[in-house]
C-alpha cells in the first residue's frame, strides 16, 4: 500500500469515530461527519475512553499524547518540525563533541517528542548506534540529504538503509573469511561503495566508519564463529597445525547504516454497550 496522506489519516479517525459511535446506543441521530458539535462531542468522550485504558494499562497518557502531537506535525509537513526520515546536523557543543570523539555529526529524525511545556525533543539515529537519541531541537539544522547510489541489490539514498546494506555485506565478507574461501565479488563492491558513501556523507575518516560498524558485524557473526569453533574441537592437534586458519576478522573486514507508520485496519466491534453517558 502507497503512504497515506493527511486526508487518508483524516478518514482512519473518521472511521475510529464510526466505530466507536456504533458501540452505543441512541447514538444514531450524531453526525460527526457534518456536525462539528457531535464530532466534539464523540471526540471527547473517546478521549476519555483512551486516558482511561491508558491508566488501567498503567500508561503515561500525556507522553503518549506528546508523542503523537510530533507526529502528528510531522505528517502535516509543519515548517518548523523536522519530518521523520529527514537528515539533520548536530549544532554547537554536542557537535564539537562529536567530531571531537571520533563519532557521526550527522543522522536520520526517527521519532518527535512535542511536550506542551517544554521544548521539542528528536529522536536521532547517528551511524553506529543501537538505539536512537533524544536530541533537542535547539541542537540540531537540516542537512544535505544522503546521496543515492547504485548497488547490487538496488539504488540506496538513505544513511539507515545504506548502513544497513553495508553491514550485511560486511557480515558476508566476515563469514567467507572465517570459511577460508574468498567473499563474493558483489559483496566486496557493495562494501567500497557503501562505504565511500558513509565515509563521505558523515565526513568522517574510513577507518572510523569502519570501527563504528565492527560491533554489529561482529554480533552477527557470532553463530558463525560458534560453529568454527565446534568443528575446530572435533579436529585433532595435527589437522589443527595444518589447517589454513582465515584472515583475522577486523583485517579482512577494513581492506581493500513508532518508517511511515502503518495503516490500521477496520475491524468492527463485535457487541455493543448498553449506554454512554457524561
Amino acid at each position: 500500500m502507497a503512504e497515506a496522506g493527511a486526508e487518508e489519516f483524516a478518514e482512519f479517525g473518521a472511521a475510529a469515530l464510526d466505530s466507536f459511535q456504533a458501540l452505543f446506543e441512541e447514538t444514531e441521530h450524531l453526525d460527526h461527519r457534518s456536525n462539528d458539535v457531535h464530532a466534539r462531542e464523540l471526540l471527547g468522550d473517546l478521549l476519555i475512553d483512551l486516558m482511561h485504558y491508558a491508566q488501567h494499562r498503567g500508561l503515561e497518557f500525556n507522553d503518549i499524547l506528546a508523542q503523537a502531537n510530533g507526529y502528528y506535525l510531522s505528517e502535516r509537513n509543519s515548517p518548523d518540525v523536522y519530518a521523520i526520515g529527514s537528515t539533520i546536523q548536530l549544532e554547537g557543543p554536542a557537535a564539537d563533541e562529536a567530531a571531537l570523539l571520533g563519532r557521526p555529526t550527522r543522522g536520520s529524525v526517527t521519532g518527535i517528542h512535542v511536550p506542551y511545556e517544554a521544548p521539542t525533543e528528536y529522536y536521532v539515529h547517528f551511524l553506529g548506534e543501537t538505539s536512537s537519541r533524544s536530541i533537542l531541537a535547539a541542537d540540531l539544522r537540516e542537512t544535505a540529504p544522503f546521496p543515492a547510489m547504485s548497488t547490487t541489490r538496488g539504488i540506496i539514498g538513505d544513511p539507515l538503509l545504506a548502513e544497513e546494506a553495508l553491514v550485511e555485506a560486511m557480515t558476508r565478507i566476515g563469514r567467507a573469511d572465517l570459511a577460508g574461501i574468498s567473499p563474493h565479488q558483489d559483496d566486496l563492491n557493495d562494501r567500497q561503495v557503501l562505504l565511500n558513501a558513509l565515509v563521505a556523507w558523515n565526513g568522517m575518516d574510513t577507518r572510523d566508519v569502519t570501527d563504528l560498524l565492527l560491533a554489529e558485524v561482529e554480533q552477527r557473526l557470532t553463530p558463525a564463529q560458534a560453529e568454527t569453533r565446534a568443528k575446530d574441537t572435533a579436529l585433532s592437534p595435527d589437522q589443527l597445525a595444518a589447517r589454513d586458519f582465515p584472515i583475522p576478522l577486523e583485517q579482512g573486514l577494513t581492506e581493500q547504516h513508532p518508517g511511515p507508520r502503518t495503516t490500521p485496519h477496520s475491524d468492527a466491534p463485535g457487541s455493543k454497550r448498553t449506554g454512554h453517558h457524561r
